[in-house]
């Protein structure tokens, strides 16, 4: 854990914030979010708070899947936010996922790729999973990313998982993505937002399966709606995926590089 405190977290973060919010290090949690959301109903914390940890040993992603997190391979953090009543949940994950594109890209050479909804690809492999929960007391957004390598490799039921591979130091990455999180939730609805978001998503224009009512569906991508719903044609024409989960199929996850 030598390169992830908070003081050097809250140093990174305010160039790009005036005003910092509380920055919780652990060295490990069952899960950051849960622990937060625990936290938040119990009246412990108040948002903007952010919690951190080298390890999880509980950590899950969407569908209320299992997500490896050891420890001193990774970063693991959440963000207790309030975005106000009027901003669409849609878009919480989706400007998460540029706020994590813009920390990767300040402080390496990599230009992650955005897999519909809440995935980071790099050189083809998952980096990084996103997952936003709304609580009454907020919103709570968790990140996970692969910063390396564990030692052994990823198992077999990590999929496609990967890592940075990049020299960057941990505490550096946490506060560039908690800084441009609040940065970008001071106005979630700028356009710009959205316009980053589908610069770096290559899901557009290719052939995609989804799920729906337990079938296999195919349809081809068309662009991303304003609430961060995928727009696609299918063969009874076109159609908006506001959740859920898509693959490429045969086309595997070439072009997410």
């Amino acid at each position: 854990m030598r390169d992830l405190r908070a003081q050097n977290v809250a140093a990174e973060m305010a160039d790009l914030l005036p005003i910092l919010p509380p920055i919780q290090v652990e060295a490990e949690v069952d899960s950051t979010n849960l622990r937060l959301k625990q936290a938040a109903r119990a009246g412990r914390v108040a948002p903007p708070y952010l919690l951190i940890a080298d390890c999880q040993t509980a950590g899950r992603g969407r569908l209320g899947r299992a997500f490896l997190s050891p420890p001193g391979t990774g970063l693991y953090m959440s963000l207790l936010c309030d975005p106000g009543r009027d901003t669409d949940p849609g878009r919480i994950t989706l400007l998460a996922a540029v706020a994590v594109c813009r920390a990767i890209e300040d402080l390496t050479p990599l230009r992650p790729r955005i897999k519909w909804v809440n995935d980071l690809f790099v050189r083809g492999r998952k980096v990084c999973g996103i997952l936003a929960e709304k609580i009454d007391e907020g919103v709570i957004i968790g990140i996970g990313v692969n910063v390396r390598t564990p030692p052994g490799g990823f198992p077999p039921e990590a999929g496609a998982a990967g890592a940075l591979e990049a020299e960057i130091d941990r505490s550096r990455l946490a506060g560039r993505m908690g800084g441009y999180l609040l940065r970008l939730l001071q106005d979630p609805n700028d356009p710009q937002i959205l316009e980053d978001y589908r610069s770096r998503m290559p899901l557009i224009g290719r052939e995609i399966q989804f799920q729906r009512d337990g079938q296999t569906k195919n349809a081809r991508v068309t662009g991303v709606a304003d609430d961060g719903g995928l727009m696609i044609r299918t063969d009874d024409g076109p159609d908006i995926l506001r959740c859920g989960e898509v693959s490429l199929g045969s086309q595997a996850f070439s072009g997410l590089e």
